[in-house]
């Protein structure tokens, strides 16, 4: 089995502080006006705009943003440097972004002026494996947080795209492989260290500053501060786990879909699967592909209703975890040092890329004609410039065990979320698939699958939670520092 589901495989403006930190004029204008030259005096490295390296330092993971540039970019080193930063923004009246790993969908992990906070020098993780939990810093990506726990013989639920930054991941939600079996990343933060816009460093966790730490489940990164660390629960892993891949022809794709929507959500726990649909190279294709925490020997009966459809042809085997997450990530033949976007790590071969993308929750099986409806979706995209893909991320088991209000991430009724995904252009074909399934989606969406087009992106992404959120940020940001497109308002 050699296939991978990376992102591409499954297959932007901040505001000022506002009148109440305002601007001064005269010499208490000019020196403000000097301290923002200079920068936040920070340990680490500031690169200003002009300066050698500086478009590499501010450039997101989505090509698309290129031309969004801060004025600098700050690198600190701690949690000290991070209220540093924090303070001389707010005292400087400098929009900033907490930036982990530059994943934002919708870019929102830089602006166009101001500071960007790049947290990738706070990549620390500390593993207590007695207690079964790791302190993970916030700009660690989650290959390096994989390969880590599995030295263990631990893991963390999380996704495959190798270099996302755990921060963003885990805020939004974070839905991956081990969803299923252990729940989404946000389940199992135990705690997390903030900066406030106040410049105080807080723990949140379920006995200090609990509001906070239910916000920081699944309510969306940089609503509320700098996230500079977070305590997990780890969890053990077998010495191998089980990847498969069921593929069919173009000509059972409908068929395959409606088994893989009736197995799925409602399969055992240890198994979590992604169905895809794409289009690219002129060629569509259908596929599901998932982990199982089990061995390989046990698929062929639990797939059954898989195999079942007509043309299905399976592909499994037995993986150490790690290889599994490799494999994923479709780095299974290159080194863990390559592993990760240029010029995010010394050595890191993959490319960036330019996407767009949408989703949708579906909590009812998508009937005949929703189905065909997408099918014919995936095979019209082959009509277009680039290629697209509609992928179907798995929910039920350990994430749905959770209530709709016991966490920020409000998404608990559902069985799976479709992500509508288009690189290299597809505007209108994203719009137009995405406008034909909502009579059979529920109105919400995915924070993490971040859509800049969403009108009604406060109920689609927090539902019942929105105004419980709204309270938090005003307890913890009254000025609305921290500030982005779809931030939580007041």
């Amino acid at each position: 089995m050699d296939g991978a589901i990376d992102r591409r495989g499954f297959l932007a403006g901040a505001g000022a502080l506002g009148v109440s930190l305002g601007i001064g004029t005269g010499a208490r204008g000019a020196a403000r006006a000097a301290g923002r030259a200079s920068g936040p005096p920070i340990r680490g490295q500031v690169i200003r705009r002009g300066a050698s390296g500086f478009l590499q330092a501010a450039h997101v993971y989505n090509e698309r943003f290129d031309g969004v540039l801060p004025n600098l970019v700050a690198r600190p080193l701690d949690a000290a440097d991070v209220r540093t930063a924090v303070q001389w923004g707010v005292a400087h009246g400098v929009p900033l972004r907490a930036r982990s790993g530059g994943h934002s969908y919708a870019g929102y992990s830089t602006l166009s002026g101001g500071m960007v906070l790049d947290l990738r020098n706070m990549r620390g993780i500390s593993i207590n494996v007695g207690k079964r939990t790791a302190t993970i810093g916030a700009g660690a990506q989650l290959i390096d947080v994989y390969n880590a726990l599995a030295a263990r013989g631990l893991t963390i639920p999380a996704g495959s795209c190798p270099s996302v930054g755990i921060a963003g991941h885990a805020l939004g939600g974070g839905m991956g492989l081990a969803g299923r079996q252990f729940g989404l990343t946000a389940d199992n933060i135990l705690s997390a260290q903030i900066v406030t816009a106040d410049g105080r460093l807080r723990t949140a966790s379920a006995s200090s500053n609990p509001d906070l730490y239910w916000a920081l489940r699944g309510g969306g990164g940089g609503n509320f501060g700098v996230v500079t660390s977070f305590t997990v629960r780890a969890h053990p892993v077998p010495p191998t786990v089980a990847g498969f891949t069921v593929t069919w022809p173009w000509s059972q794709a409908d068929e395959a879909l409606a088994a893989w929507q009736a197995w799925g959500p409602h399969a055992r726990s240890q198994i979590t699967s992604i169905f895809h649909l794409s289009a690219s190279g002129g060629a569509t294709t259908v596929n599901v592909s998932g982990q199982y925490f089990g061995p390989a020997s046990d698929l062929r009966g639990l797939l059954a209703p898989l195999t079942a459809v007509g043309g299905a042809s399976l592909s499994a085997g037995n993986f150490g975890y790690l290889q599994a997450q490799l494999m994923w990530a479709g780095c299974s033949n290159i080194s863990l040092t390559a592993c990760h976007t240029q010029g995010t790590r010394p050595g890191g071969t993959l490319a960036r890329d330019s996407f767009q993308a949408k989703s949708d929750y579906v909590s009812r099986p998508l009937p005949d004609a929703a189905r065909q409806a997408l099918v014919r979706a995936a095979q019209n995209r082959l009509a277009m410039p680039g290629h697209g893909a509609i992928l179907f991320d798995c929910y039920g088991g350990a994430i749905n065990r959770v209530k709709p209000g016991a966490t920020a991430f409000v998404h608990r009724n559902v069985l799976f979320c479709i992500q509508y995904l288009s690189y290299d252009g597809g505007a209108p074909w994203l719009n137009s698939t995405a406008a034909s399934m909502r009579p059979y989606v529920t109105g919400g969406a995915y924070f993490n699958y971040t859509d800049p087009g969403l009108k009604r992106w406060q109920t689609a992404y927090y539902g019942s939670n929105y105004p419980r959120l709204q309270k938090i940020r005003r307890a913890v940001d009254p000025h609305h520092y921290f500030n982005f497109p779809q931030a939580i308002g007041r």
